[in-house]
C-alpha cells in the first residue's frame, strides 16, 4: 500500500483531525495494511486487543454474540471508520466482536504508536472522546429502541439511519447504497428473519419500499420515519 494513500486516509479521519505533520509521519510509519476476506475477525469477544483498525474499504460489523449462535448487532462500519479505541486506555478483554462482512482493506496501528502520538499531540484524546460520545449516543438510541419499540419500528429506525448515512437521493425516493439482506436487517433489529420478511412484504405492497436488483429503494422517507413509534 502506497504511504501517500495511508497518510491521506489517516489525515481524513475524525480521530486524527488537525494532526501535526510530524505525528502523522510517525503513525504512517507504524501502520500496516491487511487485505481481509469476508467473515474474518478483527478481534473476537474476550480478546485483548493491542491495535486500532481503520476500514479503508469494505464493511466491518461490531456485535455481541450469544452462546446460542445469535448476535446483537451494534454497528456496520463502512470505509473511513476506525475501531478499537479502547486499547489506547486498557488491555481488558473485549465485550464485543468485530468481523468483516465483505472483503475489506484494513489499516492497523499498534497501541504503542497511538500512545506515542497522544504523548506528542494530546488533542488526539479530545478527538477520541468526541468519537466515544457519538458511539455512546448511538448505543443509547439502540438500547432505547430494543427496550421500548416493537420490531416494525426497530426495522424502520435502522433503515432510516442507514438511508441517511449511505443513501443517494433520487427522484421519488432514496436508494440505499448497501447490499443488505433481510437476514441482515433481522440481525440489526434483533428479530426473526420471518417476521422481518413479513414487514418488508407489507412495505413493498404499500409502495413504501422497493427492491432494485440487490439494493433497496425507500420510496417515501417521511412515511418510513412515521413507522418509528414506541409501544403504546
Amino acid at each position: 500500500m502506497d504511504n501517500a494513500l495511508i497518510r491521506q486516509f489517516i489525515q481524513q479521519s475524525n480521530w486524527f483531525a488537525d494532526i501535526p505533520d510530524d505525528v502523522l509521519d510517525e503513525l504512517v510509519a507504524a501502520a500496516s495494511f491487511k487485505e481481509m476476506p469476508a467473515n474474518t475477525y478483527l478481534w473476537s469477544i474476550g480478546a485483548r486487543t493491542a491495535d486500532v483498525f481503520g476500514v479503508m474499504s469494505g464493511r466491518v460489523r461490531t456485535a455481541v454474540p450469544s452462546a446460542m449462535g445469535h448476535e446483537f448487532v451494534l454497528n456496520d462500519c463502512e470505509a473511513g471508520s476506525w475501531l478499537g479505541a479502547p486499547c489506547v486506555v486498557n488491555d481488558h478483554q473485549r465485550l464485543i466482536e468485530a468481523k468483516t462482512q465483505v472483503a475489506s482493506e484494513i489499516l492497523v496501528i499498534n497501541r504503542q504508536a497511538m500512545l506515542s502520538a497522544g504523548e506528542a499531540w494530546p488533542l488526539l484524546y479530545r478527538n477520541l472522546l468526541r468519537h466515544n460520545v457519538e458511539d455512546s449516543r448511538g448505543l443509547y438510541m439502540l438500547l432505547t429502541g430494543m427496550a421500548f419499540y416493537p420490531l416494525r419500528a426497530r426495522v424502520a429506525g435502522r433503515l432510516v439511519e442507514l438511508s441517511r448515512e449511505h443513501g443517494s437521493e433520487l427522484e421519488g425516493g432514496v436508494l440505499l447504497g448497501l447490499k443488505l439482506s433481510q437476514n441482515d436487517f433481522a440481525r440489526l433489529a434483533m428479530g426473526s428473519r420471518q417476521r422481518v420478511n413479513r414487514i418488508f412484504r407489507e412495505w413493498e405492497k404499500s409502495g413504501l419500499v422497493e427492491h432494485r436488483d440487490d439494493l433497496l429503494w425507500v420510496r417515501d422517507m417521511d412515511t418510513l420515519e412515521k413507522e418509528v413509534v414506541p409501544f403504546e
